[in-house]
């Protein structure tokens, strides 16, 4: 399994690569990987299958000039701060998402363990500490494979999470996303950096999927390339 490290990047490009190594993958063309990037400029993403006037608090969005991208897995709004996230992607051949989820979940635990912190991995696909969520995730499988991409939030501007608008019966359920939500820097009471927090997921992820350095192929960065525009297409972050 390769191992790929990246800066940030338009949430366009994340977005078309990760769909892409999911359908190359399930082909056969390119191998398994773990990816850990970020969203540049910071950005909301939303779950394929929601409403964006349901969820998303479009007026503040436009104020604060945060861009909008639907993905193309399933789940709810995510913020994803430039400054204060890591987020990472993972790409497997399987055909059981749950059991991916399980696998990053404990690759998870074992990070946040690296840190000081005692996390639990909550079905369908939360990691929480202190039952704050840190770690959220979604997925798409295609064929034999999976791929799964989520946050692992370190240093998260939490104002920045009303943004997201939850449906008032969701509300009453769940709570607001900011009640819910916490950062690694605020539980821990102390600044955590970037580099701490990837030397800890790296510990992980290396455990649980035994991946090695390696790197993303020509096919993958060209074909990402073309179907970047899907990710700026109005009618495809409207679509609902």
């Amino acid at each position: 399994m390769r191992l790929v490290i990246e800066a940030g990047a338009p949430g366009e490009r994340q977005m078309a690569l990760d769909e892409v190594t999911l359908h190359l993958l399930n082909q056969g063309i390119v191998d398994e990987i773990v990816r850990f990037w970020n969203f540049s400029p910071t950005t909301l993403t939303i779950g394929r299958f929601l409403s964006v006037n349901d969820w998303v608090n479009l007026e503040l969005l436009k104020e604060k000039g945060v861009p909008l991208i639907r993905r193309f897995t399933g789940g709810g709004p995510a913020l994803h701060d430039e400054f204060g996230e890591i987020t990472w992607s993972v790409a497997v051949r399987s055909q059981d998402m749950m059991s991916v989820y399980r696998r990053i979940g404990e690759a998870m635990v074992l990070a946040l363990r690296e840190l000081g912190l005692e996390g639990e991995f909550v079905p369908i696909n939360d990691v929480v500490v202190r039952d704050k969520k840190v770690v959220g995730m979604a997925g798409a499988q295609k064929g034999n494979a999976v791929l799964v991409h989520g946050t692992f939030m370190y240093a998260t501007d939490l104002s920045l999470m009303s943004l997201i608008r939850v449906p008032k019966p969701k509300e009453l359920v769940r709570g607001t996303p900011s009640s819910r939500v916490s950062n690694l820097s605020l539980l821990l009471g102390r600044k955590v950096s970037r580099e701490e927090a990837l030397k800890a997921l790296l510990s992980g992820f290396v455990s649980v999927f035994r991946a090695e350095e390696g790197e993303l192929t020509t096919l993958e960065i060209e074909l990402s390339k073309q179907l970047s525009y899907k990710y700026t297409n109005e009618k495809w972050t409207f679509v609902r």
